[in-house]
């Protein structure tokens, strides 16, 4: 099964956007409490169910409440899917939470056709830092941006293996990544991570968040800074011209989790973000790498059509009683008898003369591979 990779993506990993408005697109007057209906299509199946949605407070200090329960309508198993929710004013206008349109995002996992999940959480929002005016919504858009049908740190990409193999070398090198177990015949590596510590930044909890699923908020660990420990690549030819690429990694992050006293370091799980960055990269240069052997190979090609392989020749075997006469075919002088001669599949006119003897003249119909034994005795003139 391929997977899909939404928001700008074709066929290994494929990608594909869709999006559904509140009350199929209508404005309803402002409101803080919404029931929302969801139905988003996409190329694999569908989602349906519903969304009870809050909203209240200032723009300066929102806070949103949600809960429903939406059904896995597709014809196969979702590995992975996250929902962006979208708000609009009284002006349809989107509500921005910083750069981030969307103001909630939700996921599920493993979800099994005709499954239900539910889903229902509490967040604080600082849309404008500056407004203490009213939260009012007119409306809410649910859209799926992620879906996947397998795990998001694979691939399938529609080049040859060996090209995958060479552009991941040089994305992962490029990452700052350098190679400590290399096998080519089986397109495995491990690498080690030469790009140092994410440490020292105010935005470092952002940056932790970026790559992991690890808690950052307020009652969760304390995190300083994070590392990338170990990264693997891995490819298989699972059908031809077609390449799977599997990426694993681990994350550490320094900090004091939970109650502990003292920061350590500790491992953290991925959310797959750097992986589906680096994955992007690969593909990208794979398709490169792919584009320019087609190319090379066209350009190999004769420009002209090859001049067609002769026909296989006829062979005539002849002798003569007595020997010696001569020998002419089609007119054209060849030797004497006894002889053996390839002539080409044609029509054949064979004459045999000699000295007191009456000249000897046949045509013969050959074919390509034909095999002919032909003994004349000649007749001494009167």
């Amino acid at each position: 099964m391929r997977g899909i990779r939404i928001a700008g993506m074709v066929r290994s990993l494929v990608a594909i956007g869709f999006c559904v408005m509140a009350s199929h697109g209508a404005v309803v007057a402002p409101t803080n409490s919404q029931n929302v209906p969801v139905t988003i299509d996409h190329e694999k199946g569908s989602f349906e169910g519903q969304l009870q949605i809050a909203m209240k407070g200032s723009l300066k200090k929102a806070n949103i409440e949600w809960n429903g329960s939406i059904k896995n309508t597709s014809s196969q198993k979702i590995h992975s899917v996250t929902f962006c929710l979208k708000a609009f004013d009284t002006d349809d206008k989107a509500f921005q939470v910083g750069d981030e349109p969307c103001i909630l995002r939700f996921s599920g996992n493993s979800w099994g056709t005709g499954a239900f999940q539910n889903f229902k959480g509490k967040q604080r929002l600082q849309i404008s830092p500056q407004s203490k005016e009213i939260v009012r919504v007119s409306r809410y858009e649910v859209s799926a941006i992620e879906v996947f049908d397998h795990a998001p740190n694979l691939r399938h990409i529609e080049v040859r293996c060996p090209l995958v193999w060479t552009s991941a070398i040089r994305a992962f090198a490029d990452k700052e990544f350098h190679p400590k177990m290399m096998d080519k015949d089986s397109f495995t590596s491990n690498f080690d991570y030469t790009g140092g510590q994410v440490e020292g930044m105010i935005d470092s909890k952002r940056a932790l968040k970026a790559f992991t699923t690890t808690n950052t908020g307020w009652f969760g660990p304390k995190w300083e800074r994070f590392r990338i420990d170990t990264a693997s690549i891995y490819l298989r030819a699972n059908e031809p011209g077609v390449c799977t690429a599997e990426i694993k990694m681990s994350f550490s992050g320094f900090g004091e989790p939970l109650s502990r006293e003292h920061p350590s370091w500790w491992a953290v799980d991925s959310n797959f973000a750097y992986e589906k960055g680096l994955l992007d990269e690969i593909e990208r240069l794979s398709k490169q790498a792919g584009e320019a052997d087609m190319d090379r190979a066209i350009s190999q090609l004769p420009t002209e059509a090859p001049p067609p392989e002769p026909a296989e020749k006829a062979e005539l075997a002849i002798t003569s009683e007595p020997p010696g006469a001569e020998i002419e075919v089609n007119g054209e002088w060849i030797g004497n008898t006894p002889t053996t001669l390839k002539v080409d599949a044609s029509r054949t006119v064979l004459r045999l003369t000699m000295g007191g003897y009456q000249t000897w003249e046949r045509t013969f119909t050959t074919n390509p591979g034909d095999r002919r034994t032909i003994s004349v005795s000649l007749t001494k003139q009167p």
